[in-house]
């Protein structure tokens, strides 16, 4: 019986998304931020490279195209986001010339620190933080971690997760953007 129990306690901890209980109700800029706005911003990646983003009339624009783009919510104490690097380094090499994977630290973590956990934990795709970072998960309408979000080359959302999502489920939707 007391097997079970952990059984089940375990199971809904793996397979739960994260909340954050710090919910953050600031407003950015002085203004919230909601989905039919238009906004225009720069996410940077802690290897110094950026990607302009642009959100208009519901619709999203990035400066490089050239590839799907599956944006992955999360933070360093979330057990479930960390069960995910390794089925996302999978994916990231095994779709590296048609799909950019990019993770979004929401926490407030210092640059050095968020470095350290990639280190660790050995991860091999774009990573960055920031006012931004948030600005975007807003828009989104991101709530809980891991969280991730498909765009096609276009620009068009495709699919949005909650949780902690299968890789073959991933695999799935990324052929289907890619090819």
């Amino acid at each position: 019986m007391k097997i079970n129990f952990f059984l089940v306690i375990f199971i809904l901890v793996f397979f739960s998304a994260c909340s954050s209980e710090k919910e953050d109700t600031q407003e950015m800029n002085g203004a919230s931020l909601t989905q039919s706005e238009n906004v225009h911003f720069t996410l940077k990646f802690l290897d110094d490279k950026k990607l302009f983003v642009n959100y208009q009339d519901q619709k999203f624009d990035f400066d490089d195209n050239s590839k799907a783009k599956l944006f992955v919510f999360f933070t360093s104490w979330c057990i479930p986001c960390k069960a995910e690097i390794a089925h996302l380094n999978n994916l990231h090499r095994k779709y590296k010339d048609g799909l950019d994977i990019i993770v979004l630290f929401l926490e407030e973590n210092k640059d050095k620190e968020i470095l350290e956990f990639i280190q660790e934990n050995k991860i091999t795709f774009q990573a960055g933080s920031g006012e931004n970072s948030l600005i975007f998960s807003k828009i989104l309408n991101i709530g809980s971690i891991p969280a991730m979000v498909l765009f096609d080359t276009k620009g068009q959302k495709i699919k949005e997760y909650l949780g902690l999502i299968p890789e073959e489920m991933l695999d799935i939707d990324i052929q289907k953007v890619i090819m």
